[in-house]
């Protein structure tokens, strides 16, 4: 048995403040997890649960220790803090034949983490404890055609080498399957996407426009750019869970559709929009903007075939008071040959069928009347329509892989 305890640590104004511990327990045949709050951090008016699910605040002066559910190895709001995806292959490869696992996750992840939660040995201040003994996350900085020279041979390698364990500091930290690393640009956070070696497609190039014709959709898009250096394609897209405030930096406490619903990852497909409606209803500030918000991202994945939309890929923002939908990100088409399409999370009543028909028929889920929500369809459908192919050909992408996304935008067009 492997029993790891770890600080957590919730970044406010004043610094990181340390909220709790966390103990993660590795068993042959069980894995698990317990967490309590720090009684001087309950006593804060400013404090916040680090998982507003799984870890509600208790009371002051009372004194909870919290267990995760059966087949949670840890809590959700924590597990947020933890890379995915690229970060656990970067990991992977500085650790030789050793699998990281979620202690190893949890503990070594870096400054660049998503969110505002931390982690250290001791209540005294955060730090990165690494398996491959290198110690706390230098504070390097790279440019842009450096962390993709890197990133381009990090996946070409078996094992990282000291140059490119540096990577590791601005791309283990962050979620998702993408190679990408955390940069600053005009002294503001954004996250750079790279080219990988098995893509099909110009990705970078593809979320981009795609992104762009979200945001001409209405959707809540953060700044997005694209670059191309050293013959490489970099899409960029700005942090919305950080702000600059002149000499220091607020980093915002975010947590994904999985902790909002207190998922398993495994068992995503069970849920809907219309449960993450119910989290918005429960603890949403912005209610009926939100569902509405909600509503159209449904109908914009259904419009452009992005089947990616799965629970971490729906994200919520903390702004003082409660919960409000993150600004959109990872949205990417994908050309299918079939005609049926269906989503990651259910739609409405005929459950994960892609169809408008479906998305109409569970409106009133999200505050939404049938003729408002027509219009709403109408006006995203025929904008998907008019502008896809300009923001693809704007985007450098050519005639004939135009051609090939056109499959992903047929019911828009259809439609015309």
């Amino acid at each position: 048995m492997v029993t790891m305890r770890t600080y957590v640590f919730v970044h406010l104004p004043e610094g990181p403040v340390p909220a709790g511990l966390l103990t993660m327990t590795d068993e042959p045949r069980n894995r698990f997890a317990t967490f309590a709050y720090g009684r001087r951090y309950l006593e804060r008016p400013d404090r916040l649960a680090v998982d507003p699910v799984a870890l509600p605040l208790p009371e002051a002066g009372t004194s909870v220790t919290y267990r995760t559910e059966e087949g949670f190895a840890v809590f959700n709001g924590i597990r947020d803090a933890a890379p995915d995806g690229w970060g656990q292959y970067l990991m992977y490869k500085a650790m030789g034949d050793r699998t990281p696992s979620e202690i190893d996750l949890i503990l070594a992840s870096g400054e660049h983490r998503v969110g505002c939660l931390a982690f250290g040995p001791t209540p005294e201040r955060p730090q990165r404890i690494t398996p491959w003994g290198e110690g706390a996350a230098p504070g390097e900085h790279f440019t842009l055609g450096e962390l993709a020279e890197a990133a381009e041979r990090a996946q070409h390698v078996e094992e990282l080498d000291e140059n490119l364990r540096r990577l590791l500091t601005a791309g283990s930290s962050l979620g998702g399957a993408r190679p990408k690393a955390a940069t600053e640009i005009a002294d503001q956070s954004w996250i750079a996407k790279f080219e990988a070696r098995n893509d099909s497609f110009p990705e970078c190039r593809v979320e981009y426009a795609t992104m762009r014709l979200a945001a001409e959709c209405g959707l809540n898009v953060p700044a997005l750019g694209l670059r191309r250096v050293l013959e490489r394609d970099i899409y960029l897209i700005e942090r919305f869970d950080r702000v600059h405030h002149g000499n220091w930096m607020e980093r915002r406490h975010f947590a994904s559709g999985l902790t909002m619903l207190g998922a398993h990852e495994s068992e995503v497909s069970r849920y809907s929009y219309a449960d993450l409606a119910g989290a918005l209803r429960q603890l949403g500030t912005e209610v009926r903007a939100d569902l509405h918000e909600l509503f159209r991202r449904m109908v914009f994945n259904i419009l452009v075939t992005n089947d990616d939309d799965h629970l971490r890929n729906h994200g919520f923002l903390f702004d003082g008071k409660g919960w409000r939908l993150s600004p959109l990100y990872d949205v990417v088409p994908k050309p299918q040959v079939g005609l049926d399409r269906r989503l990651v999370l259910g739609v409405g009543p005929q459950g994960r069928n892609a169809t408008l028909e479906n998305a109409l028929a569970g409106a009133a889920v999200f505050d939404l009347g049938e003729e408002a929500a027509a219009k709403m369809i109408a006006q995203m459908r025929k904008i998907v329509a008019a502008r896809w192919e300009q923001l693809f050909e704007g985007a450098g992408l050519g005639r004939a892989d135009r051609g090939r996304f056109a499959t992903c935008f047929r019911l828009a067009i259809d439609q015309e």
